[in-house]
């Protein structure tokens, strides 16, 4: 009796295998944090070419080289519409460079002074950026015509709007309604590095199906909304619905689609940094 007694302690402390949706549930979260981490990268590279490039072009007095990029953004003689759009490209790289920090929960557990700081610098910088857009649309408009004009003036109205809200529950104390606003508008500043994603994929899909030079095609028609508007629906299924366990199949779907989604991002990031962005930042920099 002493003996088996005596071998209680060893059998007690052997772990039983995880059930096999704590697994699922733990591939989840991992795939999930691949996604965070290669869209960050990207956004990083992205918020790189914007202050390179674009800062450089007009640090250097050559803002015409704006026009690269997107054709009409730069004109000598509109300095208030070059002003606003540089507010808009500029608080836009601190927001894609910021963003993923804030939603770090462990961050806003160790660090709640660090958090309340940087939540500040990225609600203004929201508010330059929607503001900064709105400017230029009101100056100058877009190449796209008057549903652009719509369509990325919704968008910039909305930032704001969210940026706005965050910053009202925040000082409330309102945590939960505060983190969702900041999903939302965190779905939101995501939206600009987006667009060009879902143009480089569509392009290497499709060609230029629906696209036309000034952005007159169908295709260019559905993408005024379709970069940040799903991107809210998104933000809401995730405010509703929380980080719980799931069921097997949910997990299996969650973890094939946040792969594929993660694969996909990171083609399209060295396909646009290879040709596009790569090359101009370099050039900037000679």
């Amino acid at each position: 009796m002493m003996a088996a007694h005596s071998n209680l302690p060893a059998v007690a402390s052997i772990r039983a295998p995880a059930p096999p949706h704590d697994r699922l549930d733990t591939m989840r979260r991992w795939s999930c944090l691949a996604l965070i981490a290669v869209s960050w990268l990207s956004g990083i590279i992205f918020a790189a070419y914007i202050v390179i490039f674009f800062g450089g072009a007009l640090a250097g007095g050559i803002g015409t080289r704006w026009n690269q990029a997107l054709p009409g953004l730069y004109e000598a003689g509109a300095p208030l519409a070059t002003l606003a759009i540089g507010a808009h490209f500029f608080a836009g790289g601190v927001l894609l460079l910021l963003g993923p920090i804030q939603l770090i929960h462990p961050v806003r557990r160790a660090a709640p002074g660090l958090h309340r700081w940087l939540g500040r610098l990225y609600l203004l910088s929201a508010g330059a950026a929607g503001l900064g857009g709105l400017g230029f649309i009101l100056t100058r408009g877009t190449i796209g015509g008057p549903l652009m004009d719509a369509g990325f003036g919704l968008y910039g109205g909305l930032m704001v709007l969210c940026a706005a809200m965050a910053y009202r529950h925040a000082r409330a104390r309102r945590i939960d309604h505060h983190r969702a606003w900041a999903i939302r508008l965190f779905a939101l500043t995501i939206g600009s590095w987006l667009y060009r994603m879902e143009y480089g994929l569509w392009f290497l899909l499709f060609g230029s199906l629906g696209r036309a030079a000034n952005f007159s095609g169908w295709f260019d028609a559905v993408m005024v909304f379709f970069f940040y508007l799903p991107n809210l629906v998104v933000a809401e299924i995730a405010i509703r619905t929380g980080a719980g366990p799931r069921g097997a199949p949910a997990n299996l779907t969650a973890i094939a689609v946040l792969l594929l989604a993660t694969a996909l991002i990171a083609a399209m990031t060295v396909t646009f940094t290879a040709r596009a962005w790569g090359p101009r930042i370099l050039g900037a920099l000679a």
